[in-house]
């Protein structure tokens, strides 16, 4: 399955590769992996490309646990980091990146279907969801997982980003805010203000999928 964090939207900032090196990107996704890859069967795969998805950062999760995370250098993609990226937040731009391969990596995990399959949706979210018809087959499960990748960077920018995750992962939140209405699929905004009122330490050794399941559950 290939899913994007950083999917088509409009007005936004623009980066181009001039601003934002495809190298510094590919750096941090390496990071990230190594940071990551115990908790995924098989150690992830990175390719750094031009394709024609209209992001510039995603990952294929395959159902033999095998993960590739994408860094797309397709210059009209690449121009999408500006949802995230500007001159105000420039100095987290490295910590909002590895979020946001964390959650490309999110996807990645095997907790990642098994939550998309059985979490429930409050009445409202699913109301909501049933009216976005233009939005492919099935939003429902496209929001869930994106609510769980979504839980999975927060997770990791609360560990890795020390004094500016929160900046961090408001600036995740505020583009799930801006572009809500249109991407209502990928909205997960309320519920992760919610999250992030609650104890979001992990257990022990606890996996990062298992938490980000545990987390959400509990709402």
């Amino acid at each position: 399955m290939l899913s994007f964090l950083l999917s088509v939207g409009l007005a936004f900032g623009s980066i181009d590769l001039s601003q934002l090196p495809a190298r510094q990107v590919e750096q941090i996704a390496k990071e990230v992996i190594v940071d990551m890859q115990a908790d995924l069967p098989t150690k992830p795969s990175l390719i750094v490309t031009k394709r024609a998805e209209p992001t510039p950062l995603g990952a294929l999760a395959y159902a033999n646990g095998k993960c590739v995370v994408i860094i797309n250098t397709n210059e009209t993609a690449w121009s999408q980091w500006g949802r995230f990226l500007n001159e105000d937040n420039r100095a987290l731009w490295p910590q909002i990146i590895a979020a946001s391969v964390a959650h490309e990596m999110g996807h990645c995990l095997r907790e990642s279907r098994k939550f998309t399959a059985s979490y429930k949706l409050d009445e409202d979210e699913f109301r909501g969801l049933e009216s976005t018809g233009g939005f492919g087959p099935q939003p429902e499960m496209v929001f869930k997982q994106e609510l769980f990748a979504d839980t999975v960077a927060i997770l990791y920018a609360r560990e890795h980003a020390g004094s500016d995750s929160e900046r961090v992962i408001g600036a995740m939140i505020q583009a799930r805010e801006r572009y809500g209405a249109n991407e209502p699929t990928h909205n997960t905004s309320k519920v992760l203000k919610q999250l992030l009122n609650t104890d979001m330490q992990r257990l022990g050794n606890e996996p990062v999928g298992v938490a980000a399941t545990r987390l959400l559950s509990a709402l």
